[in-house]
């Protein structure tokens, strides 16, 4: 009877073990619809998701991809219900959650984005959001614009609309319900091109919202996550591969060029 005990305790032990170690072989991760970098409906899930895969690729890793809104997902990785959340900027309010994995991608800057013949004065270099005084900006919900956005934003020097995406935001800018759409130029490249018509977009102009120093986005790994050390490590290796290798160059001529436009 002892040994039936010892037997069955091992075999418990056993399945538990292999178990944990398939575990370790899935990374999970959540993230938005923000195309062309993150989106259901894009090839590889869009650029910055297709070099997340990639990378966890070299290391013997697949990725599990949990798509929500931009909350939602920060708020799932930062509870620990997934391993991690992409794409988001470097923010030094989130170390307290997350570890930050190694760059993904490089970003382009902000933009101002205004129906043609909207008069407002804007130095993207000293960023005084005082001369924004009156005008209605609509901005995503949870979405971080940098330090002097958000001051402005608390401090009431600017009304900001949050809304849930980027095509309801343009549609409330063409509707006339706010001034400025605020957004990276890819993304309100893509989300205009897909979801507005030539006329409509031929209704608008804009300008940089700054001129920093190039940004990143990158891979949040939850702290309340048992694995996310294992995998911030196997990313921060696979990545460190692919520009290695010349295959993460390949990538980005690839996105350049429009691969990742349509589902596969």
């Amino acid at each position: 009877m002892k040994f039936f005990a010892l037997a069955l305790t091992l075999i418990i032990w056993g399945s538990t073990a292999v178990h944990a170690s398939d575990d370790l072989n899935v990374v999970r991760i959540a993230t938005e619809e923000y195309p062309p970098y993150t989106s259901e409906k894009l090839k590889h899930y869009g650029i910055d998701s297709h070099i997340v895969s990639e990378s966890f690729r070299a290391e013997g890793i697949d990725v599990e991809y949990q798509f929500f809104s931009g909350a939602r997902s920060y708020a799932m990785a930062k509870e620990g219900s997934v391993d991690g959340t992409l794409p988001w900027a470097l923010r030094s309010e989130r170390r307290q959650y997350f570890w930050y994995s190694d760059p993904v991608i490089q970003v382009d800057h902000e933009q101002f984005y205004f129906r043609s013949g909207l008069q407002f004065e804007w130095n993207p270099t000293t960023r005084d959001y005082t001369n924004l005084e009156g005008l209605r900006l609509a901005a995503i919900i949870s979405y971080n614009y940098g330090d002097e956005f958000q001051k402005a934003e608390a401090d009431g020097v600017i009304q900001v609309d949050r809304v849930g995406n980027l095509r309801q935001a343009f549609g409330m800018l063409l509707l006339d319900r706010v001034d400025i759409v605020i957004s990276k130029g890819r993304v309100a490249t893509y989300v205009l091109q897909s979801d507005f018509t030539k006329d409509e977009i031929a209704q608008l102009d804009y300008r940089s919202e700054n001129l920093k120093p190039a940004s990143y986005d990158y891979l949040l790994f939850s702290k309340r996550s048992p694995n996310a050390r294992h995998y911030l490590n196997a990313f921060n290796r696979g990545i460190k591969k692919l520009h290695a290798s010349g295959d993460f160059d390949k990538l980005l001529r690839a996105f350049e060029a429009g691969d990742y436009i349509t589902a596969e």
